[in-house]
């Protein structure tokens, strides 16, 4: 009845990680560097469900072939424990400082614990390291076990104190997520140990992936990877649900920002310093305008946002103190060039009839007349 229910606890497991999966499959488009780790993350947990699914269902069964293949199981099943959480301490790195050169220096060296854990779990059925199999098909741990214990927690301690330690380079949401995925498998893993027979680390890391998906990976479908900005496809959204459920104390208007030189940027100073552009406006943008103000990155170089005003006194606002944080960035010299924006805005009626795309269109060209009126004076 108890291997019945593991069975089955690993079933559900499994259905959350394909759930997952076909939520961030994506056909068209290839996939970013954190998703690639996220994926393989899915990946090896599946992995391990499979093979712990095999070694309950194996595991006192009589005759010599289910015996083989319940050590042939947990052997695999041992090599595979560490990798999920190695690749979970590679998965928050990146999300902590974005750098795919870095993640393959630090990968040589996670990755050694894994590796030992590897050849012990080769040379277990054998000399029972990890763990034995006896002659009755009945599965023991080894005098070894404890070492991928402390592997495993080692990964979880690593990884707890970089992120507390880098928690100001991510947003909170981000830093939430990532601190709550280790306690689930944490604790169950405490449990594990301590109880012999309890089997339940790999659904809850199942949840903590959850955790994440919803928190992080989901979310890159409606921001911005460079800037963490909303992008043009929840700017959609977002002005379809304004639209159909306005208040009529409010305005809604729009702001068209476009940076000056940007190609010169990239020309002179290379990509990264162009990138480097568009995160310092990002970052501007979200000193001038309110909390609840909604600010997407258009495309390129443009940027587009939407707040509710009740007097066209309050926009004015916006845009001076917009102007101001401009140059007050500049005077900081922080950047061998400086940030020039151009900018249209408006506000748009929403009884006028006019479609959103011709609003864009209007401000655009507001801003684009700001644009050609920098380059006379």
């Amino acid at each position: 009845m108890l291997t019945f229910n593991y069975i089955e606890i690993n079933m559900i497991a499994m259905a959350i990680l394909l759930i997952i999966y076909f939520n961030i499959r994506n056909k068209k488009e290839s996939y970013l560097y954190d998703q690639k780790l996220f994926i393989l993350i899915l990946f090896f947990n599946g992995l391990i469900l499979v093979f712990d699914t095999a070694t309950w269902t194996l595991n006192m069964r009589s005759g010599e072939i289910p015996r083989l293949l319940n050590n042939i199981s947990n052997t695999v099943y041992y090599i595979l424990n560490p990798v999920p959480c190695m690749l979970w301490s590679v998965y928050a790195d990146f999300q902590i400082f974005k750098d795919q050169n870095r993640i393959k220096k630090i990968s040589r060296a996670l990755s050694l614990p894994v590796i030992i854990n590897g050849i012990l779990a080769l040379l277990s059925p054998k000399h029972g390291f990890l763990f034995f199999i006896d002659s009755n098909n009945i599965y023991h741990r080894g005098s070894l076990f404890i070492f991928l214990c402390l592997i495993c927690y080692f990964y979880f301690a690593y990884t707890m104190l970089k992120l507390v330690r880098k928690k100001n380079r991510m947003d909170k949401r981000q830093y939430v997520a990532l601190v709550s995925f280790a306690f689930p498998p944490f604790i169950s893993a405490v449990f594990q140990i301590l109880f012999f027979g309890i089997s339940v680390i790999w659904i809850c890391m199942a949840f903590s992936l959850l955790i994440v998906f919803i928190n992080i990976q989901n979310n890159q479908l409606y921001t911005d990877y460079l800037t963490g900005l909303y992008n043009r496809r929840q700017l959609d959204n977002y002005l379809y649900q304004k639209i159909k459920n306005r208040m009529h104390a409010k305005y809604l208007a729009g702001v068209m920002i476009d940076v000056n030189s940007f190609k010169q940027i990239n020309d002179i100073y290379g990509h990264t310093s162009g990138d480097n552009a568009l995160v310092c406006v990002s970052d501007i943008l979200k000193r001038s305008f309110r909390k609840n103000d909604f600010i997407a990155r258009y495309g390129g170089d443009e940027f587009v946002i939407v707040v509710e005003i009740r007097e066209q006194s309050e926009l004015i606002g916006m845009i001076n103190r917009l102007k101001e944080n401009v140059e007050a960035f500049n005077d900081k010299k922080l950047i061998p060039y400086e940030i020039s924006l151009s900018i249209g805005y408006d506000i748009y009626d929403t009884r006028s009839g006019v479609s959103i795309q011709k609003f864009y269109k209007h401000i655009d060209q507001l801003m684009y007349e700001d644009k050609r009126g920098r380059a006379v004076s």
